[in-house]
Formats: structure tokens, C-alpha cells, sequence
């Protein structure tokens, strides 16, 4: 059943377009503009991955446990919900292996690999759907993020890596063999990079919709609380710190290069909370169109 909620559609739409143009610019302007480098993740070692994976599933507990309380129907339904909200934070449903084979004219065998990741993805919602609203206590929760985060990285991950290697292996002949897009990007690079960007702004919009009232009274509070949440799900929480830790060169440079994502993912989170709280009035003014804004679940 979809929940529906009085919003003032104009607004709603004026800030989703908004969200989607600041939060990305953060990133553009960054490389573009201030020459901030592209980060090597290749340095984020596995012990560190794993740690940054167990806040990324005690972000989803935390979030489903709120949004749980809203959603209506089977499990089914609610495993479907939570993982395409997953999905396309991440930018894993569909914008980042787009992005990939664009730029490396390798589209279909960027898609086809894509899919192990949507796999476990998958599977992981579906556990964290299950488990989340019998978890009352934060420390069960972290608990429980440790054992779904281990599952996740050392069983799921390597065994349908395991079982898609032969898929991958027919098509190798697709693979990319170099990378067109290059800086300083051009409307060809940049018009599908913000389009697409509507992927995960329409992810953390359906997040601020189902949770960002339950989060505090207090509007200020209830914001800072929503991007901690957005940027620990999205895996940016610790990733800025640990890039520093291990990759050489000047600290303000390690800093943001990994940082630029972090801070996105900041804007991303407040814009559409604020987007959230300035179309959901119940009163509108006089004259203000209002219509039923519809969110999947």
C-alpha cells in the first residue's frame, strides 16, 4: 500500500531539483574547481572495510527500526522497500555502474558485473528487515551489525562473487579497456552525471519521509541527525578518517579527497530534509496548490 502524505507539490519538486544540483556540485566543484584529487581507495584495506561495513549496517538496524513502525504489508514488500532505498543511496541500482560503462564504453558489462553487488545487497536488507525491529537496545543492534556486516563481507560477497565468475568470464571481451571521461568534464560527462544523480536524492528523500519526524522535536537536531545517518549508511562516516590514516601524502589533501564524498552526502541529507520539511506543511497558504505525494511503501 502506498503511504500518502499532504505536500505541497511545487515545493517538493523545486527541492529535489535543488538537492540534486547542490549535492553533486559539491563533488564537481571540488575536482573541478579547486583540483581536489580522485581518492585511491585501493589503500582501504579489508580490516578497515569491515569496520566501515559494520556502521553501514548499524546505520540500516537504526533507520529500519524507525521506518519499520511506518511501512505497512508482507516482509516482502518491506525487503523490497528497504533494499532499493540501500541500492540507490549507494548509488548501486543503477548510477554507478552507468557512470562506469559510460565513461569506459562498457556499459552492458558494467551492468552484468553490477549485479553480484545488488545480489548481496539484497540479501542483506532482507536480514536487517528481519532483524531490526527485535532489537531494542543499541548495543544488540551494534552486536547484530558485527555478525550481519561479517556474513555480508566474508560469506555472501566472496561466494556470489565465486558464482558469477563464469558469467563474467564469457563476457570478458566487453571489458573496458581505458576511460574517456576526463577532467576538466564537459557537458557530455556532467548532463548524465547530475541526471542520474537523481538516484540516490530520490533514496534519501524517501528516507527523510518515513523517519525524519520520529528523529527529534527539535528541527536543527532532527537535520544533524538525518545526514549522521545518511553519511554512516552511505559508508562516509569513517572512510575520510581512515583514507588519512593510510594514504600518503598532506593531510588536507587526503582529507579531501575522500572527504568530498563525505560532505556530499552531508548536503545531500540536509537538502532533502529540508525539502522534506518545507513541502510537508499541513496548513499552506492561501492560493498553494497541495496534492498527495505518493512514496513506495
Amino acid at each position: 500500500m502506498l503511504q500518502q502524505t499532504n505536500a505541497n507539490w511545487l515545493k517538493f519538486t523545486i527541492g529535489i531539483v535543488l538537492s540534486t544540483i547542490l549535492s553533486l556540485s559539491v563533488h564537481t566543484v571540488m575536482l573541478q574547481k579547486m583540483n581536489v584529487p580522485f581518492p585511491d581507495l585501493s589503500v582501504i584495506t579489508m580490516p578497515y572495510k569491515f569496520v566501515i561495513r559494520i556502521f553501514s549496517v548499524f546505520g540500516l538496524l537504526f533507520f529500519w527500526h524507525l521506518a519499520d513502525k511506518k511501512v505497512n504489508g508482507s516482509f516482502v514488500k518491506k525487503w523490497a522497500i528497504l533494499f532499493l532505498i540501500d541500492a540507490m543511496l549507494t548509488e548501486s541500482l543503477f548510477r554507478g555502474p552507468f557512470m562506469d560503462g559510460y565513461c569506459t564504453n562498457s556499459l552492458g558489462f558494467m551492468l552484468i558485473n553490477n549485479i553480484p553487488k545488488l545480489f548481496t545487497i539484497a540479501i542483506i536488507c532482507g536480514l536487517v528487515v528481519f532483524t531490526a525491529p527485535k532489537l531494542n537496545n543499541v548495543l544488540y543492534k551494534f552486536l547484530a551489525a558485527i555478525a550481519l556486516a561479517a556474513v555480508f563481507m566474508f560469506a555472501i560477497n566472496p561466494l556470489s562473487a565465486a558464482a558469477w565468475k563464469p558469467v563474467m568470464e564469457k563476457i570478458s571481451y566487453l571489458a573496458p579497456t581505458g576511460e574517456w571521461c576526463k577532467l576538466p568534464y564537459g557537458p557530455d560527462v556532467l548532463i548524465p552525471a547530475y541526471i542520474s544523480f537523481i538516484e540516490p536524492v530520490l533514496a534519501c528523500m524517501e528516507m527523510a519521509m518515513l523517519i525524519l519526524n520520529q528523529l527529534t522535536p527539535v528541527k536543527w537536531l532532527r537535520l544533524l541527525l538525518f545526514a549522521l545517518l545518511v553519511v554512516t549508511i552511505n559508508y562516509q562516516l569513517l572512510m575520510p578518517f581512515f583514507y588519512v590514516l593510510k594514504h600518503k601524502g598532506p593531510f588536507i589533501s587526503n582529507l579531501a579527497s575522500e572527504g568530498q564524498f563525505a560532505l556530499e552526502s552531508i548536503v545531500l541529507a540536509i537538502t532533502t530534509g529540508l525539502t522534506w520539511q518545507w513541502s510537508s506543511l499541513v496548513k499552506s497558504t492561501a492560493g498553494e496548490k497541495t496534492k498527495k505525494v505518493k512514496i513506495a511503501c
